[in-house]
């Protein structure tokens, strides 16, 4: 939903890359003196035209109410929590709709529950609008999901309920091949890791600098 503000760059990606925005400064540097150089000829001698302060809307909610408790600080935290709820109210929904064993009274409470949160939080997801970064972010060009956040939603709903309806040998088999898992990336995945000298750059640069170059 919103893209992550800085991007892990190997050593192997990270060279070439500073070499490319090094170039790309330099020649900005030199197009800059060259018209340092003209700036007293009649053919570079033009009116200045100053750039007036264009200010850019944050992206916050459409909803004016929401606008007033959500702004450019706080909209990742806020927007983190909203999904949160919806993920809680996915998972108390199946649960209570996919155990039978539960009484009527608390399985109807509990969906009423998991229902309230999940109906919330996409209310609240779809007041909310979509980072701008989606359209750059990654090597290649940008990702955009559609009917967000309707078809997220819906995603994890069912695969929720496909999750908690599992037989219990299943889910056995998949705790051992996890713990197996946990046991290598730590003790070998970890320490070898290609980003383990990773430098974190900016995706606003990055993007930029790609662009120029």
């Amino acid at each position: 939903y919103i893209p992550p503000n800085e991007i892990p760059l190997a050593p192997s990606i990270l060279e070439p890359f500073v070499s490319a925005s090094t170039q790309y400064s330099w020649n900005r540097l030199e197009a800059n003196e060259d018209l340092k150089a003209h700036a007293g000829t009649s053919e570079t001698r033009k009116p200045q035209v100053h750039k007036e302060d264009v200010s850019i809307d944050p992206l916050i909610a459409k909803d004016t109410f929401i606008a007033k408790y959500v702004n450019e600080g706080n909209r990742r935290k806020v927007i983190g929590w909203a999904i949160a709820f919806t993920c809680l109210g996915v998972f108390i929904l199946t649960f209570a709709a996919s155990n039978k064993t539960i009484i009527s009274p608390i399985r109807f409470s509990l969906c009423g529950i998991g229902g309230t949160l999940l109906l919330s939080g996409f209310v609240f997801l779809n007041c909310m609008d979509q980072d701008d970064a989606r359209h750059n972010f990654g090597h290649s060009g940008g990702f955009i999901c559609p009917f967000v956040p309707l078809l997220p939603i819906a995603c994890i709903l069912i695969n929720s309920y496909l999750l908690i309806n599992l037989g219990a040998s299943t889910w056995a088999r998949v705790s051992v091949w996890l713990a197996i898992g946990v046991v290598v990336y730590v003790f070998y995945g970890r320490s070898h890791s290609t980003l383990k000298e990773a430098v974190y750059v900016q995706a606003t640069q990055l993007v930029d600098d790609t662009y120029h170059t």
